[in-house]
């Protein structure tokens, strides 16, 4: 729900709808199984605005759910109907991470990295150490002795630590899916991506870029999922890099012979100037 708050770029009833859809799965956006009574319920409308608010988040047609252009999409019991047997659909979190924070909640997060250790911006070390302009040598930050902290920073959830601390967390396999310029489904290129042997997974990361400018150059505007690269090995069927070429060693450098002027007068140089 933070992250549809904070990214989403939807407005009215479409962000109320995913609003209240991400109230109700879980943190990949699966175990989802929402009734379109309990959807229209939830958002305040008729039974069949929900059904049509809801299917406008979906992917209209099957290249759309290939690259990712979508924000729910059933994923088992398509028929549904039967009591229990309601739709099963996934959300794209893939694709709301892709997003960048609204402007204003970035600034919110640049105050709260600019506050200091007493919880007020710019406050006065002497005096936010302490609590008091004459406190006991031994007092804590908030003027008592063995008292925690007071304004003791809250450590932020994953989701609101700095980028350079997500990074370090990450391994070879986040760093990769960050790469890929299409959403995918974290669980399903996991899944492919440990199926692969070390080595294949090193050259898969490295080939990422050229893959994409690959098939960019030769003007496909759609991209494949990154499950499906991983899959079926496809950064093999880039073409061969192209071997560095090794410099030819200089040419010995030929010594100085007659000038035309010599040569023409018969003259022939000196035994001490024909000695290197």
């Amino acid at each position: 729900m933070t992250k549809v708050i904070q990214r989403a770029p939807v407005a009215g009833s479409k962000f109320t709808c995913m609003l209240v859809m991400a109230n109700w799965c879980n943190d990949d956006g699966e175990s989802l199984y929402p009734s379109m009574d309990l959807l229209a319920e939830a958002m305040r409308v008729s039974r069949s605005q929900a059904k049509r608010i809801l299917r406008s988040l979906m992917p209209l047609r099957p290249e759309d759910e290939a690259s990712g252009n979508w924000w729910f999409r059933v994923v088992g019991n398509e028929n549904g109907g039967a009591p229990g047997m309601t739709r099963r659909y996934e959300m794209n979190v893939a694709r709301l991470d892709a997003f960048p924070k609204l402007p204003e909640f970035e600034k919110a997060d640049e105050r709260r990295r600019s506050k200091g250790e007493t919880g007020r911006t710019h406050a006065p070390r002497r005096h936010g150490e302490t609590g008091c302009a004459h406190a006991p040598r031994d007092a804590k930050v908030t003027g008592r002795i063995h008292a925690p902290p007071r304004g003791a920073p809250m450590r932020p959830d994953s989701s609101e630590e700095p980028s350079v601390e997500r990074e370090s967390a990450m391994d070879e396999f986040d760093r990769a899916l960050k790469r890929w310029p299409v959403p995918d489904s974290p669980k399903a290129a996991r899944k492919a991506w440990n199926a692969l042997s070390p080595a294949d997974r090193i050259e898969a990361a490295s080939e990422i870029d050229r893959f994409v400018s690959v098939n960019r150059s030769a003007g496909r505007k759609l991209i494949c999922s990154f499950t499906r690269y991983l899959a079926e090995r496809m950064w093999l069927a880039l073409p061969e890099r192209p071997k560095p070429t090794q410099p030819r060693p200089a040419a010995p450098a030929k010594p100085a012979g007659p000038s035309p002027f010599e040569r023409k007068h018969g003259w022939k140089p000196s035994s001490a100037e024909a000695k290197p």
